[in-house]
């Protein structure tokens, strides 16, 4: 009797261990699988509150009556009528590009970028555009904006060229008031200066899209042929040059860009220039036609040296007329550079000299 008693404890003594055991093992469970979820509930509010903070403070229909509001106001200012973009149909523009179509193959300054439509703003592009407004000035020139966000910036990109390159507008009322816009300011719109000179704004000299002063009568107009984007291939690799209405790009093999802005001085150059104003000028140049096929500038406040020119020419190669533009810098009109239209055509030529032009080597 003694030992059934013994048995009977030791018996008793081991089911209590084992369903200690299994209790411990259950709460075990239950706590690592409640921190599961908590983390994975957390991920997902901090998901949705960005989501939420994202659309609620880039752009909406609000925003974009009060652009439109704007722009008729400027567009009379400026004596033109802008189209916008209704958000279904692509704008053609008289210089033959169809937007946002044609935004898949853009470039800003000459650089392969990513920009697309994009209604509230909230891409992943470099440039979400919410906003196209396109005037046609002729039957084959425009100028096209594309009121973009870029990391949730507001950028208003001016294309005013035959192709389809952009870049960022020198336009300071557009500039100021796209961004009071998006920041739920005030606009306000202002005349433009124009130059009183009836003869600079019959050459196309003079445009009254920007805020002039500063000794700037006006833009500077590039030949029509030369408009579009050139490349030139040579020992230090491939350079793009890219050539705007009132604007030259010019980007070397390894990528860095020099960018004018081609004004018309009217003021003598000074001599005593601090290095912070001298800065703030710097895509500003000093330009001039040569001619009917020809531009020429040089630096804003440079002093010395012959500058930079550009030629419009034409060669026969492989029996077909083939545009170029001839680049050379310095006192004289030799060409350092030649431009092709194409970056398969300056490949295939990049050795090649022809007679009617004048070389600097």
């Amino acid at each position: 009797m003694k030992k059934l008693t013994i048995i009977s404890s030791v018996i008793l003594s081991s089911l209590l261990i084992l369903t200690g055991c299994g209790s411990n093992s259950s709460k075990k469970s239950n706590v690592t699988s409640k921190v599961k979820v908590v983390k994975q509930s957390s991920s997902k509010e901090k998901q949705k509150s960005v989501t939420k903070k994202k659309s609620g403070v880039l752009w909406n229909n609000d925003k974009d009556s009060r652009l439109e509001d704007f722009m008729k106001q400027w567009g009379e200012a400026m004596d033109q009528t802008y189209t916008k973009y209704d958000g279904t149909n692509n704008i053609q523009t008289a210089s033959g590009m169809n937007y946002p179509q044609d935004f898949g193959s853009a470039t800003v300054d000459g650089h392969d970028v990513s920009m697309a439509w994009n209604k509230k703003g909230t891409g992943k592009n470099d440039y979400n555009v919410v906003a196209i407004y396109n005037y046609n000035k002729s039957s084959s020139s425009s100028i096209t904006y594309a009121f973009t966000l870029a990391d949730g910036e507001p950028i208003v990109l001016v294309n005013e060229s035959s192709g389809n390159n952009w870049s960022e507008t020198k336009n300071k009322s557009l500039k100021e008031n796209f961004v009071n816009i998006f920041d739920g300011k005030a606009t306000h719109v202002e005349k433009p200066k124009v130059s009183s000179s009836s003869s600079a704004k019959s050459s196309g000299s003079t445009e009254a899209t920007e805020d002039l002063g500063e000794g700037r009568e006006g833009y500077v107009t590039t030949p029509e042929a030369m408009r579009g984007t050139w490349y030139s291939k040579g020992e230090d690799g491939m350079k793009k040059l890219v050539i705007s209405e009132h604007e030259i790009t010019l980007i070397s093999a390894d990528g860095e860009t020099n960018h004018a802005v081609l004004y018309k001085r009217t003021k003598d150059t000074p001599s005593d220039i601090s290095e912070s104003e001298r800065q703030s000028k710097e895509e500003w140049r000093s330009a001039g036609n040569i001619g009917a096929n020809g531009i020429s500038m040089r630096g804003w406040y440079q002093l010395q040296g012959g500058g930079e020119h550009f030629f419009t020419h034409e060669e026969e190669i492989n029996g077909q007329k083939v545009p170029l533009v001839l680049y050379g810098f310095g006192a004289n009109d030799l060409t350092d550079y030649v431009y092709y239209p194409s970056e398969d055509l300056a490949n295939k030529q990049s050795d090649a000299k022809y007679d009617d032009i004048n070389y600097k080597f």
